[in-house]
Protein backbone atom coordinates (compact mmCIF):
# COMPACT_ATOMS: atom_id res chain seq x y z
CA UNK A 1 0.00 0.00 0.00
CA UNK A 2 1.40 3.33 -1.25
CA UNK A 3 0.95 6.36 1.20
CA UNK A 4 0.79 9.42 -0.35
CA UNK A 5 2.26 12.79 1.32
CA UNK A 6 -0.25 15.43 1.11
CA UNK A 7 1.47 19.54 1.94
CA UNK A 8 -0.26 21.30 4.49
CA UNK A 9 -0.39 24.84 3.28
CA UNK A 10 -0.51 26.99 6.51
CA UNK A 11 -1.93 30.44 6.29
CA UNK A 12 -0.99 32.82 8.73
CA UNK A 13 -3.57 35.98 9.47
CA UNK A 14 -1.80 38.91 10.54
CA UNK A 15 -4.87 41.33 13.04
CA UNK A 16 -4.10 44.60 13.32
CA UNK A 17 -6.10 46.68 15.99
CA UNK A 18 -7.00 50.20 15.44
CA UNK A 19 -8.09 52.47 18.22
CA UNK A 20 -10.87 54.18 18.30
CA UNK A 21 -11.55 57.03 15.66
CA UNK A 22 -8.38 55.13 13.80
CA UNK A 23 -8.81 54.45 10.21
CA UNK A 24 -7.01 52.05 8.11
CA UNK A 25 -4.04 53.35 6.33
CA UNK A 26 -1.94 51.84 3.36
CA UNK A 27 1.74 51.52 3.96
CA UNK A 28 4.34 52.64 1.59
CA UNK A 29 7.67 51.66 0.67
CA UNK A 30 10.06 54.36 2.26
CA UNK A 31 12.17 55.87 -0.79
CA UNK A 32 15.20 58.43 -0.60
CA UNK A 33 14.41 61.80 -1.90
CA UNK A 34 16.95 62.92 -5.10
CA UNK A 35 20.31 64.17 -4.27
CA UNK A 36 20.34 67.76 -5.50
CA UNK A 37 24.46 68.65 -5.58
CA UNK A 38 24.81 72.24 -6.63
CA UNK A 39 29.03 71.84 -7.38
CA UNK A 40 30.62 74.72 -8.64
CA UNK A 41 34.04 76.25 -9.96
CA UNK A 42 35.37 79.39 -10.54
CA UNK A 43 38.76 80.68 -12.00
CA UNK A 44 40.15 84.07 -12.49
CA UNK A 45 42.03 85.72 -15.04
CA UNK A 46 43.52 89.25 -15.07
CA UNK A 47 44.29 91.21 -18.42
CA UNK A 48 48.39 91.47 -17.00
CA UNK A 49 48.58 87.60 -16.30
CA UNK A 50 46.54 86.44 -19.19
CA UNK A 51 44.58 83.12 -19.13
CA UNK A 52 41.84 80.74 -20.87
CA UNK A 53 38.98 79.36 -19.93
CA UNK A 54 40.13 75.60 -20.86
CA UNK A 55 40.48 72.98 -20.07
CA UNK A 56 37.36 72.18 -18.78
CA UNK A 57 36.62 71.50 -14.51
CA UNK A 58 38.05 70.47 -12.16
CA UNK A 59 41.51 71.19 -13.15
CA UNK A 60 43.13 73.72 -13.19
CA UNK A 61 40.31 75.20 -11.26
CA UNK A 62 39.07 75.48 -7.81
CA UNK A 63 36.16 74.03 -6.05
CA UNK A 64 36.54 70.73 -6.67
CA UNK A 65 33.61 68.33 -5.74
CA UNK A 66 33.60 69.81 -2.26
CA UNK A 67 30.84 71.27 -0.91
CA UNK A 68 30.69 73.78 1.89
CA UNK A 69 29.19 77.51 2.50
CA UNK A 70 32.75 79.04 3.70
CA UNK A 71 34.82 78.81 0.22
CA UNK A 72 37.65 76.91 2.91
CA UNK A 73 39.84 75.67 0.13
CA UNK A 74 37.79 76.55 -2.98
CA UNK A 75 39.44 80.28 -2.69
CA UNK A 76 41.56 81.96 -5.50
CA UNK A 77 43.96 84.78 -5.59
CA UNK A 78 45.13 86.99 -8.11
CA UNK A 79 47.27 90.22 -8.53
CA UNK A 80 45.82 93.23 -10.86
CA UNK A 81 46.65 96.82 -11.91
CA UNK A 82 44.98 99.49 -11.13
CA UNK A 83 42.10 100.04 -14.13
CA UNK A 84 42.48 96.83 -15.05
CA UNK A 85 39.67 94.12 -15.76
CA UNK A 86 39.51 90.53 -14.34
CA UNK A 87 37.44 88.22 -15.53
CA UNK A 88 35.93 85.43 -12.71
CA UNK A 89 34.36 82.46 -14.29
CA UNK A 90 32.30 80.47 -12.93
CA UNK A 91 30.68 76.66 -13.72
CA UNK A 92 27.86 74.87 -11.87
CA UNK A 93 26.59 71.46 -12.55
CA UNK A 94 23.94 69.58 -10.74
CA UNK A 95 25.32 66.58 -9.40
CA UNK A 96 21.41 65.37 -8.86
CA UNK A 97 19.70 62.87 -10.24
CA UNK A 98 16.43 65.36 -10.71
CA UNK A 99 16.31 69.08 -12.48
CA UNK A 100 16.91 71.47 -9.81
CA UNK A 101 16.71 75.45 -9.86
CA UNK A 102 19.63 77.18 -8.77
CA UNK A 103 20.39 80.48 -7.06
CA UNK A 104 23.09 82.17 -7.48
CA UNK A 105 24.66 84.53 -4.55
CA UNK A 106 26.98 87.01 -6.77
CA UNK A 107 29.23 89.25 -5.16
CA UNK A 108 28.17 92.84 -6.28
CA UNK A 109 31.36 94.52 -6.25
CA UNK A 110 32.32 97.81 -4.77
CA UNK A 111 33.45 101.08 -5.40
CA UNK A 112 37.27 100.39 -6.33
CA UNK A 113 36.24 96.94 -7.71
CA UNK A 114 32.71 97.32 -9.97
CA UNK A 115 31.45 94.61 -11.79
CA UNK A 116 30.56 95.40 -14.69
CA UNK A 117 28.50 92.91 -16.94
CA UNK A 118 27.62 89.38 -16.06
CA UNK A 119 27.44 87.00 -19.28
CA UNK A 120 25.73 83.60 -19.64
CA UNK A 121 28.54 81.77 -21.43
CA UNK A 122 32.37 82.03 -21.94
CA UNK A 123 32.12 85.41 -23.71
CA UNK A 124 34.41 88.77 -23.77
CA UNK A 125 32.26 90.58 -25.66
CA UNK A 126 29.84 92.90 -23.11
CA UNK A 127 27.37 94.02 -25.63
CA UNK A 128 26.61 89.99 -25.74
CA UNK A 129 25.30 90.38 -22.05
CA UNK A 130 21.56 90.06 -21.18
CA UNK A 131 21.41 92.93 -18.83
CA UNK A 132 18.81 91.31 -16.64
CA UNK A 133 21.25 88.72 -15.42
CA UNK A 134 23.93 91.09 -14.65
CA UNK A 135 21.04 93.08 -12.19
CA UNK A 136 20.60 89.68 -10.81
CA UNK A 137 23.99 88.65 -10.25
CA UNK A 138 24.66 92.05 -8.92
CA UNK A 139 21.45 91.66 -6.30
CA UNK A 140 22.11 87.93 -5.54
CA UNK A 141 19.08 86.73 -6.81
CA UNK A 142 20.00 84.90 -10.31
CA UNK A 143 18.88 81.38 -10.69
CA UNK A 144 18.71 78.79 -13.43
CA UNK A 145 17.51 75.70 -13.89
CA UNK A 146 19.93 72.93 -14.50
CA UNK A 147 18.79 69.23 -15.80
CA UNK A 148 20.54 66.54 -14.03
CA UNK A 149 24.80 66.14 -14.90
CA UNK A 150 24.28 69.58 -16.83
CA UNK A 151 27.34 72.61 -16.47
CA UNK A 152 25.96 76.52 -16.44
CA UNK A 153 29.13 78.76 -17.45
CA UNK A 154 29.38 82.53 -16.49
CA UNK A 155 31.64 84.84 -17.12
CA UNK A 156 31.65 87.97 -14.83
CA UNK A 157 33.96 91.14 -15.60
CA UNK A 158 35.11 93.44 -12.74
CA UNK A 159 37.13 96.17 -13.54
CA UNK A 160 39.43 97.63 -10.69
CA UNK A 161 39.18 101.22 -10.82
CA UNK A 162 41.24 102.15 -7.50
CA UNK A 163 44.58 103.69 -7.87
CA UNK A 164 45.81 102.51 -4.26
CA UNK A 165 48.07 99.33 -4.33
CA UNK A 166 47.31 96.62 -2.31
CA UNK A 167 43.41 96.84 -1.79
CA UNK A 168 42.09 93.82 -2.02
CA UNK A 169 38.29 92.77 -2.36
CA UNK A 170 37.03 88.81 -1.59
CA UNK A 171 34.33 87.96 -4.24
CA UNK A 172 32.58 84.94 -2.93
CA UNK A 173 29.87 83.14 -4.70
CA UNK A 174 27.73 80.89 -3.27
CA UNK A 175 25.04 78.21 -5.10
CA UNK A 176 22.18 77.14 -3.26
CA UNK A 177 19.59 74.72 -4.30
CA UNK A 178 16.02 75.22 -4.38
CA UNK A 179 15.59 70.98 -4.36
CA UNK A 180 17.13 71.11 -0.83
CA UNK A 181 18.02 74.16 0.84
CA UNK A 182 20.38 72.58 2.93
CA UNK A 183 22.80 72.22 0.34
CA UNK A 184 24.84 75.22 -0.87
CA UNK A 185 28.46 75.19 -2.44
CA UNK A 186 30.81 78.46 -2.28
CA UNK A 187 33.79 79.29 -3.92
CA UNK A 188 35.28 82.82 -4.05
CA UNK A 189 37.89 84.71 -5.39
CA UNK A 190 40.81 87.42 -4.16
CA UNK A 191 41.27 90.38 -6.49
CA UNK A 192 44.37 92.83 -4.45
CA UNK A 193 46.11 95.73 -6.89
CA UNK A 194 49.18 95.42 -7.37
Amino acid sequence: MKRFTVPLLLLLACVVTLGPGASARSLRSATSSSAYRPDAWIKLCGESNGCTVGPKPPHPWHGNNVYNSTARNQTIKVGLEEAEGIRFWLIFQNDGTSTDTFTVHGCPGTKRFTVNAVLVGFYKNTAWKPQHITDQFKAGTATFKVDPGAHVGITVNIIATTTIQGVSYRCPVTITSAGDPTLSDTVAGIMTTV
